[in-house]
């Protein structure tokens, strides 16, 4: 039996494309299974690694202040999230399953902040070419 073929939708100029974003339903639903003690700790790990990654590259990025603020507050954000608990974590997700405009927003600011950390974080257009002549 073979497996049914890729979703494929057509883009603005008629090419095939693939979906390149995940169902806001099937976020909340893999949220709501998650929920745990062990999943709270395994975010609060991740944010907190983001955090120190970014406070770690925010020396040599174009916007170093930025970057350090951004990596603060994430490894903050990671550390809180152990004391808030799994009730927290519940009525959170419970709340964005009700409002799916909010969490589709959501999601929407959190890519955009995402290329917008990654474009900062890469060195100094000159600072690039210095090191490749230096080494």
């Amino acid at each position: 039996m073979s497996s049914p073929p890729a979703r494929e939708t057509l883009d603005s100029q008629g090419r095939p494309g693939r979906y390149l974003a995940v169902a806001p339903g099937m976020v909340i639903a893999a949220s709501q299974s998650m929920i745990s003690l062990a999943g709270i700790y395994f975010a609060a790990a991740l944010r907190c690694g983001i955090g120190v990654a970014l406070l770690f590259v925010a020396r040599g990025s174009q916007a170093p202040a930025l970057l350090r603020i951004v990596g603060a507050v994430s490894l903050v954000a990671g550390l809180t999230m152990p004391f808030l608990g799994v009730d927290n974590a519940k009525a959170r997700i419970e709340w964005e399953a009700e409002h799916m405009m909010f969490f589709s927003l959501e999601g929407v600011l959190f890519v955009w902040a995402g290329v917008v950390v990654y474009k900062l974080s890469q060195p100094p257009r000159g600072k690039s070419v210095e090191r490749s002549r230096e080494g």
